[in-house]
C-alpha cells in the first residue's frame, strides 16, 4: 500500500497515500475503536450539517477579509464535492471518540484542506496552498462549530421523523372512524368498566401521537440557538468582529436554516447542553407512549381462543416452529424492542447532563448521535406499526358487542338512574355470584 507522510504536533506518521483525510484523523481511526458502533460517515445527516457551518466560515472569512476568496471558494466548493463522494471512506472515525468532537471537526477540515488544495494545483497531504487548521478553521473552534453542527444535524433528523409521527396518528384516527360502530369494553386497572367505541380508543391513540410530535417540535426548536461565534469557551473576543457579525446570516445560508440564532449566553452554551438532552427526554416520552400503544395492541389481540381476541392483527408470519397455527403479533413486539434502545439511548444521555465539567460539556458526541439513532429507531417503528399492523387489523363486533354488554357496564348505567347506593347493595348482597346479582337487576330494578 502507497502511503504519504504527514506531521503533526505528536510527531509524524505514515498514512495511507489516496485517502482525503489526514493525520489527525488517521491518529482518531487507531484511537477509538469501532466496537460494533457506526462511523461518522454513516450519519450523512451530521455530515452535512458539520459541512454546512465550515462553508458559512469560509464564507464570513471571506467577506471579512481574513481568507483570499480563491482559498474561501476553494473551500466552499469542496463542501459540495465532499457530500458527492462516499461519506464513510472520507469520516471514518468512530462516531463517539474523546476530545469534545475535535477529530470530527478535523476531520472535516482535513477533507476540504485536501479537496481544495487539489483544486487550487496542490499536492493531497501537503497542505501548502490550503491548511486544515489556518484556513478551514480559520475563526473556529471544536467547541463552537461541532455543538452548532449537531444542533443542525437533529433539526434536519426531526423533519424525517415529524411526518411519519403525523402519519401514524392518522392510521389510528381513519381505523377508529372505520370501526366506529363497533361498541368495546374500556378496562381500568385489567378490569371490566365501561361500554366505548373504537373511533373513542383509536382517537386517544391518535391524540397522544400528535401531541407527542407537538412536544418533540417545541424542544427541537430551541436548537436553533446555536453556539457558533463563542469559539472556546463563549469568549467572542476570540475571534475578530467582523467575523462575528458575518457567521450568523453565512450559516443560515449555508445549511439553508434562517431561524439559526446565536446563542443568548455563549459561556452558558458552553457549560451545558441540557437544550439537546431534553430533546432526548421528549423522544423518551414518545418511546414509551409507543411501547404502550403497542402492548396494547398485543393484549386486545391476544388469543385466539382464551384471550381478549377483540381485535386481530394482521398475520404476517408463522409464530412457532413447533405449533402449527399460531401467529403472534410480532410487528408490535418489534416496535416495543425499538422504543426499549430508545429509552436506553436516553438513560445514556442523562448522565452527560452532570459530567460537562467546568467550562465546556465535552459529551456532544453521545447525545447527538443517540437523539439521531432514537430518532431513526422511532421513525422506523412508527412506519412499520403504520404499515404491517395498524391500516390491516380488523374488530370482532360479536365479540366486541358481548363484552361490551357485560356485567359492570350494564351496573354503571344502572347506577345512573338508581344511585350508587342501591346498586351497591345489590352487589354486595349477591357478591360473587354474577347470575344471581343479574336476576336481582332484572326482578328488583
Amino acid at each position: 500500500m502507497r502511503t504519504r507522510t504527514e506531521s503533526d504536533l505528536l510527531g509524524s506518521m505514515d498514512i495511507p497515500a489516496d485517502v482525503l483525510y489526514g493525520i489527525q484523523t488517521h491518529r482518531a481511526v487507531e484511537n477509538f475503536p469501532p466496537a460494533g458502533q457506526r462511523r461518522l460517515g454513516d450519519y450523512p445527516v451530521m455530515v452535512r450539517a458539520l459541512l454546512a457551518v465550515k462553508q458559512a466560515a469560509a464564507s464570513a472569512n471571506r467577506d471579512a477579509g481574513f481568507l483570499e476568496a480563491r482559498i474561501a471558494d476553494a473551500i466552499i466548493d469542496s463542501c459540495a464535492k465532499a457530500l458527492d463522494s462516499s461519506l464513510p471512506a472520507l469520516f471514518p472515525i468512530a462516531a463517539l471518540h474523546g476530545g469534545g468532537g475535535t477529530s470530527a471537526n478535523m476531520n472535516a477540515n482535513e477533507v476540504l484542506a485536501n479537496l481544495a488544495e487539489e483544486s487550487l494545483g496542490g499536492q493531497r497531504g501537503a497542505y501548502r496552498i490550503v491548511h486544515p487548521n489556518d484556513h478551514v478553521n480559520l475563526n473556529q473552534s471544536t467547541n463552537d462549530v461541532y455543538p452548532t453542527a449537531c444542533h443542525l444535524a437533529v433539526l434536519r433528523q426531526w423533519a424525517e421523523l415529524r411526518p411519519v409521527l403525523q402519519k401514524l396518528a392518522a392510521a389510528y384516527s381513519n381505523k377508529g372512524q372505520e370501526l366506529e360502530q363497533i361498541k368495546r369494553l374500556a378496562r381500568t386497572c385489567l378490569q371490566d368498566a365501561v361500554s366505548t367505541t373504537f373511533a373513542d380508543y383509536f382517537g386517544g391513540q391518535a391524540s397522544f401521537l400528535l401531541r407527542a410530535a407537538e412536544r418533540i417540535g417545541a424542544a427541537v426548536e430551541a436548537l436553533y440557538a446555536v453556539p457558533l461565534g463563542g469559539t472556546i469557551v463563549g469568549r467572542v473576543s476570540d475571534v475578530p468582529p467582523e467575523y462575528l457579525d458575518r457567521i450568523l446570516p453565512a450559516l443560515r445560508e449555508a445549511a439553508g436554516e434562517p431561524r439559526c440564532r446565536r446563542s443568548d449566553n455563549l459561556f452558558d452554551a458552553a457549560q451545558h447542553i441540557d437544550d439537546m438532552v431534553h430533546v432526548s427526554s421528549v423522544l423518551d416520552l414518545c418511546a414509551r407512549g409507543m411501547i404502550k400503544l403497542a402492548k396494547d395492541l398485543r393484549l386486545l389481540g391476544s388469543g385466539p381462543e382464551a384471550g381478549f381476541g377483540e381485535i386481530a392483527l394482521p398475520a404476517v408470519q408463522p409464530g412457532s416452529s413447533i405449533m402449527p397455527g399460531k401467529v403472534n403479533p410480532v410487528i408490535p413486539e418489534y416496535v416495543i424492542q425499538l422504543c426499549f434502545r430508545v429509552t436506553g439511548l436516553h438513560a445514556a444521555c442523562t448522565a452527560a447532563v452532570d459530567h460537562g465539567e467546568l467550562d465546556l460539556n465535552i459529551w456532544e458526541s453521545l447525545v447527538v448521535f443517540s437523539i439521531l439513532d432514537s430518532m431513526e429507531l422511532l421513525a422506523a417503528a412508527a412506519r412499520t406499526l403504520d404499515a404491517r399492523c395498524v391500516t390491516g387489523l380488523t374488530a370482532d363486533a360479536e365479540r366486541n358487542a358481548r363484552h361490551a354488554d357485560s356485567l359492570i357496564p350494564r351496573l354503571t348505567e344502572l347506577m345512573h338512574t338508581h344511585g350508587y347506593s342501591k346498586i351497591s347493595e345489590l352487589c354486595k348482597r349477591h357478591r360473587g355470584d354474577p347470575a344471581a346479582l343479574r336476576q336481582a337487576l332484572d326482578q328488583e330494578l
